[in-house]
């Protein structure tokens, strides 16, 4: 039976849809909310669990941080034959968006390396249409705010998005205009890796995340906020990806 080279799983191990979030303790919360959870063996710090909900066998893995990474634990489960992916986590949020509402990828804006490795045109490719409508529709069942967009992806969070020192923050302004011009509504570190990934592979996805950093002010969601909004993000993710 065909295994992952760095997961270690076998294709009996995952289900055909599969979530991925950057922090690993995520996987424990995910695990909560699933039924007979099982935590496979940890490789690499990519902690990872599969269970079913809605009567669905959905696998969940921690990537860590970073489009490289993420897309290898994409192009392994896709090899498993999964075929449907979510990442869910949060991501630097812009006007409109307001503190702890969803933010849901549409079209990319590729500012990461990795994606030439899987496509020639980096920014032609969009999240799965009919991954955003479950979304779109389990969202409307709850009480969150959504928002769907450009999500603009950079490889070096303290060069490009977050400046930590004078010197820096030229870059980072400048950084800030130019998405403002184009209209974007979110920016992380995988998600147009992921989405040209996806393409290249020909599996679905797209990116659901709570909007956890202002990219103007740096003001942060509130601990309290963010769990609250973590557990809606969990249960719409769960309830989108299960509903195909």
């Amino acid at each position: 039976m065909k295994s992952a080279w760095y997961l270690g799983y076998s294709q009996a191990d995952v289900g055909d849809r599969a979530l991925l979030a950057g922090d690993p303790d995520r996987v424990d919360r995910i695990a909560l909310l699933l039924d007979d959870a099982r935590p496979m063996p940890v490789k690499r710090g990519l902690k990872s669990v599969t269970g079913t909900y809605a009567g669905k066998k959905v696998t969940a893995v921690a990537f860590g941080m970073g489009a490289p990474i993420a897309t290898v634990v994409l192009h392994e489960l896709a090899d498993l034959g999964v075929k449907s992916f979510m990442r869910i986590g949060t991501a630097m949020y812009f006007a409109p968006v307001a503190p702890g509402d969803f933010v849901l990828s549409d079209r990319i804006a590729c500012f990461e390396g990795t994606s030439r490795s899987y496509v020639d045109d980096v920014e032609a490719q969009r999240a799965d249409a009919g991954l955003n409508r479950a979304v779109a529709t389990a969202v409307a069942a709850g009480d969150a705010q959504l928002h769907t967009g450009t999500f603009a992806t950079f490889d070096a969070f303290y060069r490009d998005m977050f400046a930590l020192d004078a010197p820096t923050q030229a870059r980072v302004d400048a950084n800030r205009a130019m998405l403002a011009e184009r209209g974007v509504v979110a920016a992380d570190m995988e998600t147009s890796a992921l989405v040209n990934a996806a393409a290249a592979l020909d599996v679905r996805f797209t990116s659901l995340c709570v909007g956890t950093v202002d990219g103007v002010t740096r003001a942060k969601l509130e601990p309290e906020a963010m769990a609250a909004a973590e557990h809606r993000l969990f249960t719409t993710a769960l309830s989108a990806i299960t509903s195909l």
